[in-house]
């Protein structure tokens, strides 16, 4: 038995294990099997990306279908690394839930974890276009299962039919992308179709990557149907949430690399295509995440900015190489894996604190959270280490992954075409006013949950957080800093598999070996470099260099240069200096304590603190042409006074709004014409017939005769 089929035993074992009716057993048991494939699919992925080769681990050949094969190659084993990572760290939180549920209850949900599970791992090592899409509806139907597992409301049933409508809807137009080109390269495997992109049709290159990018860009939360994404989350458990918004997302990201790129190279109006696709759906994303008071929600907007981030590095990285530049290329898609692997990581740990929270308090509406930092101390630091990576402040890796990405749209001014100027430049704003509303919008997360008064009964009781949310959490809190202070480790790593997507390896251009012999500058601006401080850590530090920089033109200018280390601790040192001038201070004057003024109140209450919809006002007047909300206001009378005064905002998503509306409203008004049809006289239907044959006959002659 291979280990990849060992590990899928492992898994189906512990979904199976999860019906017994011993309750501890079963959880300690499901935990220990689940966990060990995970950790089996761990060293596999590790082993591939470290060898850097395609490993095959299964090929069949099945009857009418064709080739059914997996195999793991180095890209592929980077996001099964993710995954598996994702879903062990989640799934203590998930089995703590499932703790309760009767035995059978408790099965099926382990089991729909395992299935989705399974079917992502199946996704990220598939060869052909078949196992593809098995894999694919596998995936989606372990994502449906979970997001409406709670059958007994109807918000939870209508969320996963949403869900699963959408994609099923992706799905069909992702499989006919890849119908065209399987058939146009003359075979169906992913491979055959990547190699054969550059010898294609234009017609049929273009045709099958806005299928295949839209339809399963579906997965990914782009616009436009990205509307599943905040349903799902606000109706899923708890537990599943962190899986949904870490792994799950990275399922149509994937699709994007596998796909798209060899197909992007060829035309690089595909690659502006994807780079203004992903500006938008980051911008939207971010302007309805500042508006909304439940933090579940909150969160999956959030998750729809970074996918539409990524999106755009992806985008613009194929222009890139399609323009002639793959280095550059290079530069924008590194930081865009880059931000993947952030995303994961402090979005699953921001999850899990909702999910925390939530178990505390009884809520995830943040207009009733407030003071729980003082009261959930550990899990509000752990919260708090999640926002400030994803709020994209520095020295964090949030803000390194998208300050490398926003550095590398500016280099579109070594690509003369003014149309591509034109689309790096507005989709480079779209994505510098996301990063800022980001800020902004996790100030106002941190501010209102974790700070202030409680502004419930229920935050005010709040209770201590389990383990299996604050040590997961934990954990991913180090991978964040990890991730940050090693950059210059996880850049070479991440040139490797973007090499083959773009034509080059970026990582000396830009993580130069200071630490060693640097080939991509001259001499002479290495000295400079070294005089500035590129060498600090030589000798102690086992990685290139600590710093991050790009130069441009034969005299080696620096177009732009980071070191995420250096910023830490120079950080760290300028607070030690400001603790010890305050130590000294203190032994030197005697520190007073006086209540502070309070503009003549008594004393402060909890209505008179802000909430998330009162952090929000500025941002929904900003945006309110986009929000464009529909106001019912109601007001009761009594006599000549006004006693009750109602005022309620109904938003419908812009995308909603332009886009699914009026195709909804066409495709009624369709029907309604064709149904008139079905009503007439049996003549009628004859003559229908009629003409039909005739036209088809007229065309097959003008064919024929062409």
């Amino acid at each position: 038995m291979t280990a990849f089929a060992l590990a899928f035993v492992l898994f189906a074992a512990g979904a199976l294990v999860a019906f017994a009716p011993v309750r501890k057993g079963a959880v300690g048991a499901t935990w220990l099997l689940v966990t060990a494939g995970c950790g089996v699919m761990m060293v596999l992925a590790i082993l591939a990306m470290l060898r850097d080769v395609t490993r095959p681990l299964v090929t069949l050949a099945l009857p009418l279908l064709g080739a059914f094969g997996f195999e793991l190659t180095a890209l592929g084993a980077l996001f099964v690394a993710v995954t598996v990572g994702v879903f062990a760290l989640t799934l203590p939180f998930a089995l703590r839930d499932s703790a309760s549920f009767a035995p059978a209850r408790r099965g099926a949900f382990v089991g729909l974890i395992v299935l989705t599970l399974a079917g992502m791992l199946a996704l990220f090592t598939a060869a052909g276009i078949v196992s593809f899409i098995f894999a694919w509806e596998i995936a989606a139907l372990g994502i449906w299962g979970l997001v409406g597992f709670e059958t007994r409301r109807a918000e939870p049933v209508a969320a996963g039919t949403l869900t699963l409508a959408l994609s099923e809807v992706g799905s069909l137009a992702g499989l006919a992308g890849l119908l065209i080109l399987a058939h146009a390269a003359g075979g169906n495997g992913l491979d055959a179709i990547a190699a054969a992109a550059p010898t294609l049709p234009k017609v049929l290159v273009v045709a099958g990557c806005v299928l295949t990018f839209f339809g399963f860009g579906m997965k990914a939360g782009v616009v436009p149907l990205n509307l599943w994404l905040p349903a799902a989350h606000g109706a899923a458990p708890r537990s599943i949430s962190p899986i949904l918004s870490g792994a799950t997302l990275n399922l149509g990201l994937y699709a994007f690399l596998r796909l798209d790129a060899p197909l992007a190279r060829t035309d690089f109006r595909l690659g502006l295509m994807i780079l203004a696709t992903g500006a938008v759906t980051a911008l939207i994303g971010i302007m309805y995440a500042m508006i909304e008071h439940d933090l579940k929600r909150l969160l999956a907007q959030s998750s729809i900015e970074n996918i539409g981030i990524i999106t755009a590095g992806f985008g613009a990285g194929f222009a890139f190489s399609a323009l002639g530049h793959p280095v550059l290329g290079g530069l924008a898609i590194i930081p865009a894996l880059y931000h993947m692997l952030n995303h994961s990581a402090y979005k699953t740990l921001l999850f899990l604190g909702a999910g925390g929270l939530d178990v505390a308090t009884g809520t995830h509406d943040l207009n009733r959270m407030g003071g729980l930092l003082r009261r959930l101390p550990v899990l509000g630091m752990l919260f708090i280490v999640g926002a400030f990576c994803i709020a994209g402040l520095p020295p964090s890796n949030g803000f390194a992954s998208e300050w490398m990405l926003l550095q590398s749209l500016l280099q579109v001014v070594e690509v003369s075409a003014l149309p591509v100027r034109i689309v790096f430049a507005l989709s480079g704003a779209a994505l510098a006013l996301t990063a800022g509303l980001a800020v902004t919008c996790f100030i106002m997360v941190v501010a209102s949950s974790l700070l202030g008064l409680p502004r419930s009964r229920e935050a005010a009781q709040a209770r201590r957080a389990p383990r299996t949310v604050w040590m997961p959490m934990a954990i991913l809190a180090t991978a964040c800093f990890g991730l940050a202070m090693v950059i210059t480790g996880i850049i070479p790593a991440l040139g490797r598999l973007t090499a083959p997507l773009v034509g080059a390896d970026a990582t000396d251009a830009l993580a130069p070996a200071f630490f060693g012999h640097v080939q991509a500058l001259s001499q002479a601006a290495v000295n400079g470099l070294t005089d500035l401080g590129a060498q600090l850590g030589r000798g102690l530090v086992p990685l290139r260099g600590l710093v991050v920089l790009h130069a441009v033109g034969p005299a080696d200018s620096v177009a732009y240069a980071m070191s995420t280390a250096l910023s830490f601790a120079v950080i760290v040192f300028l607070l030690f200096v400001v603790w010890l001038l305050a130590r000294g201070l203190r032994h030197h004057r005697q520190v007073a304590r006086r209540v502070p003024w309070a503009a003549g109140l008594v004393r402060i209450r909890p209505e008179m603190t802000y909430t998330a919809t009162t952090f929000a006002a500025p941002a929904r007047v900003l945006f309110n042409s986009v929000f464009d909300p529909e106001v019912a206001h109601q007001e009761q009378h009594r006599g000549a006074f006004l006693t009750v005064s109602r005022r309620q905002e109904v938003r419908v998503n812009v995308v909603d709004r332009l886009i699914i509306h009026p195709v909804t409203v066409a495709a009624r008004f369709l029907a309604q014409t064709l149904a008139a049809a079905h009503h007439g006289q049996v003549t009628s239907y004859a003559s229908y017939m009629l003409v039909a044959l005739l036209v088809a006959l007229l065309a097959v002659r003008y064919l024929i005769g062409s």
